[in-house]
């Protein structure tokens, strides 16, 4: 069994909470509504105008019965965008959630389950997106310092321009890496690290931007292997991740 290994800088994590509206400063802006079958109700998303406060990456689905006022005040409450990969109609009155795969994969378990809003049940379902399609492919590899470990940073990719993200696994000598990162597992078009080596007696220096520090705590494997790292924010070098991702 794999123990989580020991941090050894100090950094802050605000967990995401599931269902909540964001309410952060920005205009209220309708993004598409989603009738179900019986027209009875749809599904809303829509985000808060905030340009570069979170580059508009940030959006919210609710239901609604056809003929509700579109007023926030009024939503009982909504999933965000950080919390399923797919938010679509069964029937009239299921809606199938696909949660983060990524954070299922990372955490070893969901944050989410089955619920009843307005009358319709939310399905919850963990679905692997990396099929067939894709292909792995290795930006950096580094042996430790003792030669015990290898270090893996790769991701899936599709011959089309698109963010797909990032991992990073640690497995000994002569072992390949697992198919989604044991360390690290980021989210679709976020990914913290600028830079991640080996120093001495097997550390991990790991260098991430300062936009997302806070955040980098949620996206470690929680079972990862038991490795020392050291984190510090740094967006002046372009890196072993960042210089391969361009």
């Amino acid at each position: 069994m794999k123990n989580p290994g020991p941090t050894l800088l100090f950094f802050l994590v605000v967990p995401w909470t599931s269902c909540f509206t964001i309410t952060s400063p920005g205009k209220f802006s309708e993004i598409r509504r989603t009738y179900s079958p019986d027209s009875a109700r749809f599904l809303l998303e829509y985000h808060y105008i905030q340009g570069a406060w979170d580059g508009d990456r940030t959006w919210s689905a609710t239901i609604l019965k056809r003929g509700d006022s579109v007023d926030p005040k009024n939503f009982v409450f909504s999933y965000t965008n950080w919390d399923f990969d797919r938010l679509y109609w069964k029937n009239s009155d299921t809606l199938v959630l696909e949660d983060k795969f990524t954070d299922f994969i990372a955490d070893g378990t969901s944050r989410l389950t089955d619920t009843i809003l307005e009358g319709v049940t939310i399905h919850v379902i963990h679905r692997d997106p990396i099929d067939s399609s894709y292909t792995r492919k290795i930006f950096y590899q580094a042996t430790s310092p003792t030669g015990k470990y290898e270090l893996y940073v790769y991701k899936y990719v599709k011959p089309v321009n698109g963010n797909y993200f990032l991992n990073i696994s640690v497995v000994k000598a002569g072992d390949s890496p697992p198919k989604f990162g044991n360390f690290y597992v980021s989210r679709f078009d976020f990914d913290c690290f600028t830079d991640i080596r080996w120093i001495t007696s097997d550390t991990l220096d790991c260098k991430v931007s300062e936009s997302c520090y806070y955040a980098f705590g949620d996206y470690l494997a929680k079972t990862r292997p038991a490795i020392n790292y050291k984190v510090t924010a740094d967006d002046t070098i372009q890196g072993n991740i960042r210089m391969y991702m361009q």
